[in-house]
């Protein structure tokens, strides 16, 4: 890496850790002093105020604290955490008040729009920006059901629709529904791209970490000219069975401070079922985030295998590409992921983050949300091989640098990233979803 470059990001990285103090835990603090007093007694009540869409039963299934039990500070507390993950809520606040020997708990909340028409966006290092309108309903019928459409145009012409419904049955058996159909120019692979996707998947908790889920998918990919499909019509057709196994501690869903969150998933596409193709498709997704103080450190490693007869049946458009904001940062996709690709990846991230600007509720013309701003340094490495004589050290590409992170209810995060790769060239990434859930998609 050049020297002039290396030292700028350094100083970079020490003016944005210097200029962020460390953000006071005051009002976690204030919390527990309020509710010390009260711990041991029972709880005589559980009062709701503010649902006015949200079904109570929605509400009352995520509290571990009931009445006539003792109230216990660390289940309330994992308690109003688990409200704010539904991600319904723009804020929860709680009043307790003594009711003779016990005590009287009332959980106060604002509820984000439950339903509203917007402008959306997409943007991807391959396609750039896409625009279009968009209705999403976070809370359909009250029931924490989210239901959103949107049509894109620009960088790809996208038509989507996403359906999940998180807790249906059982210990938090959900099912989700993808089905989009996105047109683009596939520049890696050099060819028109249409793409059709239908994928269902169920899942269910085991005890209070476990996950499991089995997912069916068919895909259609159509090229618009001939030599980069499978079948000789220029279209194919990949039926895909799968199931994943994994282990979720996070404190908090859209921006963690603590816990793991680890998956193992495997996919088979072909074979026995129908339509083109016979591979097998695994992928070890490992995330941790550790306090540190009031930041953050996020570490995590994901590697994804896939296996095919002589790599003959395994499509080109499935190969793995590094480079741009969700894989190796510092670089360009359109040109690391020309060099640097394979059908298997293993990307390694690291991340120091804090806050800016604490997540809090803002209330426009009656309209709530919650919305923050932090910051990240972060440093990523990774490659991508064939054959298993290509995994080799040499490979490996590393990139590091600092970003921003908007943090809006019901889209995860906004980043801003400025990498620099081991050529010292600056680099600027704009992406949703963060580094580490987008490193799994397809399109990057």
């Amino acid at each position: 890496m050049r020297a002039a470059p290396r030292r700028a990001i350094i100083i970079l990285l020490w003016l944005v850790a210097a200029a962020v103090s460390a953000e006071s835990a005051a009002k976690f603090d204030e919390l527990l002093d309020e509710l010390r007093p009260f711990e041991g007694r029972p709880v005589s009540a559980i009062e709701l105020d503010g649902n006015r869409v949200t079904r109570p039963y929605i509400i009352y299934r995520e509290l571990e604290t009931a009445v006539g039990q003792p109230l216990r500070l660390t289940a309330l507390l994992a308690d109003l955490q688990r409200l704010h993950n539904l991600d319904i809520f723009s804020s929860v606040r709680l009043r307790a008040r003594v009711d003779g020997d016990a005590v009287a708990l009332t959980i106060q909340m604002r509820e984000i729009p439950y339903a509203i028409p917007y402008i959306s966006y997409d943007v991807t290092d391959q396609d750039g920006w896409s625009f279009g309108p968009a209705l999403k309903s976070v809370n359909m019928m009250g029931r924490d059901v989210f239901v959103a459409g949107y049509a894109l145009f620009g960088g790809t012409t996208t038509y989507l629709l996403d359906f999940t419904a998180p807790w249906i049955a059982a210990n938090h058996l959900s099912v989700e529904l993808d089905l989009n159909r996105i047109e683009r120019d596939n520049v890696l692979d050099e060819f028109g791209e249409t793409a059709f996707e239908f994928t269902p998947r169920v899942g269910s908790y085991i005890g209070n970490a476990g996950r499991a889920s089995l997912l069916f998918s068919y895909m259609q990919i159509e090229s618009d000219e001939p030599g980069h499909t499978l079948s000789l019509s220029n279209r194919d057709q990949l039926v895909r069975l799968g199931g994943s196994l994994g282990f979720d501690t996070r404190d908090s869903w859209g921006d963690p401070h603590r816990g793991w969150l680890n998956e193992i998933e495997l996919i088979r596409t072909g074979g026995p079922l129908q339509g083109e193709g016979d591979f097998w498709t695994s992928h070890l997704d490992l995330r941790r985030f550790q306090p540190l103080g009031n930041q953050t450190v996020a570490v995590a490693g994901l590697l994804c295998l896939q296996s095919s007869k002589g790599g003959s049946t395994l499509p080109e458009y499935e190969d793995y590409h590094l480079g741009g904001s969700n894989s190796i940062r510092g670089y360009r996709v359109g040109e690391l992921g020309r060099s640097l690709h394979g059908r298997n990846q293993l990307l390694l991230t690291a991340e120091y983050r804090g806050q800016l600007i604490p997540s809090r509720e803002y209330v426009i013309l009656g309209l709530a949300g919650d919305l923050g701003l932090s910051w990240a340094l972060f440093a990523d490495s990774g490659i991508a091989w064939n054959e298993a004589e290509e995994f080799d050290g040499s490979r490996f590409k590393t990139g590091v640098g600092l970003g921003l992170r908007v943090l809006m209810p019901a889209v995860d995060m906004t980043r801003l990233d400025i990498g620099v790769g081991e050529e010292g060239d600056l680099v600027f990434h704009f992406a949703v979803f963060s580094k580490m859930s987008a490193q799994r998609f397809r399109r990057r």
